[in-house]
């Protein structure tokens, strides 16, 4: 059994006649005859009744072409497959993102990227980072965009820039009088907590509060900045947090105002090593990197405390 043999039957089985299977063939109709003979003769059973020139197709014909027809969907599924691998264009964009990049940089960057890729399908995950390195080591994202993540095997990752971290607490505290804010001014204060699984990860916020760290009220743990943010519209707490997601709690009366020691954090876009970096990948890098660039919150070059 050979394949264009399965492919006269199947375009006979489609098209009704030899003379429109060969046609789509670009054969003669002798030549579709011949393989449709030695297909019956390789299979053991007739596909066809001969009646008055025409060919009908027997019971066994439409069990055969069941099975033919699922691995001729196969096929072409792997056709498509390879056009998507020749052309470096996925069937859709997975991202994994920290909740507030994936509320600020990433719309800014996806409305970029739509310019080039409108049809693309996009995926976003939004993780904390544990989830973000599962997701990178196990290739169930294309890349991730967040804080920079510790060295790790199986990710390869691309500087975006620093974001210095702030003050919040909502409208009207005491200590939003002061234009600058010291961790002397946070004694005595409801200071919201980071909680993490790789509590070194956050060294530079606890070093630069250690000297207070006794006289610090800690009753709000969260593991994202928008529950912070939440929290401090609230007047919970405090706290000292990433500036991002503050743009989306400022009508909600939160503030915010600079944070001494300056205790800058790096971001970067992170990727599995060794994948393929097809174009939709590329271009999306651009897009966030160009995004990253028109943010106040970034600072594009290194500091002195990286």
């Amino acid at each position: 059994m050979k394949f264009r043999q399965i492919e006269a039957f199947r375009n006979i089985m489609l098209r009704g006649t030899t003379a429109a299977a060969a046609a789509e063939m670009h054969v003669t109709q002798p030549a579709v005859s011949r393989l449709i003979s030695d297909l019956e003769h390789s299979i053991g059973f007739r596909l066809f009744e001969r009646r008055k020139g025409r060919l009908f197709p027997t019971q066994e014909a439409g069990e055969f072409f069941r099975s033919v027809e699922e691995s001729f969907l196969g096929l072409e599924k792997l056709e498509s497959v390879a056009v998507q691998i020749r052309n470096q264009a996925p069937q859709e964009l997975k991202i994994a993102s920290t909740s507030a990049i994936s509320s600020s940089l990433l719309p800014i960057a996806l409305s970029e990227h739509e310019r080039y890729f409108p049809d693309e399908k996009v995926v976003i995950h939004t993780d904390g980072l544990a989830e973000i390195v599962m997701k990178l080591q196990t290739n169930t994202v294309d890349l991730a965009v967040g804080l920079q993540l510790p060295q790790l095997s199986g990710i390869e990752q691309e500087f975006i820039g620093n974001a210095r971290y702030v003050f919040a607490a909502k409208q009207g505290h005491p200590l939003l009088e002061k234009q600058v804010i010291t961790a002397d001014d946070l004694k005595g204060e409801s200071v919201i907590t980071v909680l993490d699984s790789n509590p070194n990860y956050w060294q530079k916020l606890t070093t630069a509060l250690d000297n207070v760290e006794s006289e610090l009220n800690r009753r709000v743990f969260i593991d994202t900045s928008h529950t912070a943010y939440a929290m401090i519209a609230q007047g919970l707490a405090v706290g000292v947090l990433e500036p991002f997601a503050a743009r989306a709690w400022a009508n909600n009366g939160v503030v915010t105002r600079p944070f001494e020691p300056t205790i800058y954090y790096p971001y970067s876009i992170a990727y599995p090593t060794n994948t393929r970096h097809h174009k939709s990948l590329y271009r999306f890098a651009e897009s966030v990197k160009q995004s990253a660039k028109t943010m106040p919150e970034f600072m594009s070059k290194d500091v002195d405390d990286r």
